[in-house]
């Protein structure tokens, strides 16, 4: 009779054991599924930034070619009106530049 408590205590240690196996294998089925929910959550997020900087980043380059042409045909509408005047600060400038560059290779 002292063997029959002994071996129900074993069978019971047993189920238990093969209970907490069981556990432990939904456990890690349940941290994998919620690891890969974060996961992909996380990328999304992640993708969802880089395509709003991208969209801010086309928004800002059209805004700065926008001010280059207005600032051309402004350019263009004062060489236009004013030729001569043009031609000749066009001219002074470059004679400057180079006697700014001759001035810094003799150095």
């Amino acid at each position: 009779m002292a063997d029959d408590p002994i071996g129900k205590e074993l069978e019971t240690l047993k189920a238990d054991i093969s209970r907490l196996r069981q556990d432990i294998a939904h456990l890690t089925e349940a941290v994998r599924t919620v690891a890969q929910d974060k996961a992909a959550e996380t990328k999304e997020r992640a993708q969802n930034r880089v395509q709003e900087g991208w969209e801010e980043l086309e928004a800002k380059l059209d805004s700065l070619l926008g001010q280059g042409r207005e600032a051309l045909e402004g350019a263009q509408e004062r060489v236009s009106e004013h030729p001569l005047g043009s031609l000749l600060t066009a001219f002074s400038l470059g004679f400057i530049i180079g006697k700014l560059m001759d001035l810094g290779g003799r150095r």
